[in-house]
């Protein structure tokens, strides 16, 4: 039984640190979507403020057509990433997360089998105890018994009867 405890105990700390490794692949992923998101807002905003600016010349117009298409590049990115990689990154979090609770349920099932085994030993070792009192008290009364009658024996050989 420990060996298969210990099995399930390593089962569990593996999918525990899957999980954990999940979450952070998870979580950089999520950061990379929110700075690709912010570049994309901080680009706008340039273009914004040099449309505002009231500058007329040429080169503004190509330097916040520039920004508002890297801004749109940065925006693809997070939709990249935010489409399938991050869906696939939180159905590997849901599955580990299935595993574990089906390992926790594992690890419960075989606590009470070990705990019901634990008292059926027990309940064995009182049963074996008694019984060896009965065969104790068995043994004594019978050598009482044995003792009287060859205290008797004794006796009736004393007075001559055969």
């Amino acid at each position: 039984m420990a060996k298969s405890e210990q099995v399930v105990a390593e089962a569990v700390e593996e999918t525990v640190r899957s999980i954990a490794k999940a979450q952070a692949d998870y979580e950089q992923l999520m950061d990379e979507i929110r700075d690709y998101c912010k570049r994309a807002r901080d680009l706008r905003e340039q273009a914004a403020e040099l449309k505002r600016s009231g500058r007329t010349d040429s080169q503004v117009g190509t330097e916040m057509r520039q920004l508002l298409d890297q801004a749109e590049q940065f925006e693809i990115l997070a939709d990249q990433k935010d489409g399938h990689p991050r869906l696939e990154a939180l159905r590997n979090i849901e599955d580990l997360q299935r595993e574990a609770s089906a390992l926790r349920g594992t690890v419960q099932h075989n606590q009470a089998v070990l705990a019901r085994q634990q008292q059926e030993l027990e309940e064995a070792r009182e049963e074996a105890a008694a019984m060896v009192q009965r065969a104790d008290e068995r043994v004594k009364e019978t050598e009482r018994i044995l003792a009287y009658e060859m205290a008797k024996l004794a006796e009736l050989e004393g007075n001559g009867v055969e």
